[in-house]
């Protein structure tokens, strides 16, 4: 996942999180309504200072727009066994292509 899309995602799972309208947001951080739902669809690329007003208007700090989310746990363990499944899979996929291989 790219940078500016995790900090995009960020942007519109909080504002929807706090109910905050595009509009609303926009107003907070003197910008058009258009821009934050540009934004949202990754047309436009937020610049340094108006994420920092974004945080701002989200009650948030700027970090937290660039972190990862966190699961919680259930969902994490499930993701981690995910993880783990296609780690594996792919090392008896490759395992068995060899094998396959050395009988033609």
């Amino acid at each position: 996942m790219s940078l500016e899309k995790l900090v995009i995602d960020n942007i519109k799972r909080i504002r929807k999180e706090k109910r905050i309208t595009q509009e609303k947001l926009a107003e907070a951080c003197n910008t058009a309504t258009s821009y934050i739902g540009l934004m949202e669809i990754y047309r436009h690329t937020p610049k340094l200072s108006t994420i920092e007003k974004i945080a701002c208007a989200l009650e948030v700090e700027p970090i937290v727009l660039f972190q990862k989310p966190m699961l919680p746990p259930d969902l994490e363990r499930e993701a981690e066994i995910s993880r783990l499944k296609a780690s594996i899979l792919s090392v008896i996929e490759r395992e068995l292509d060899q094998i396959l291989r050395s009988w033609t």
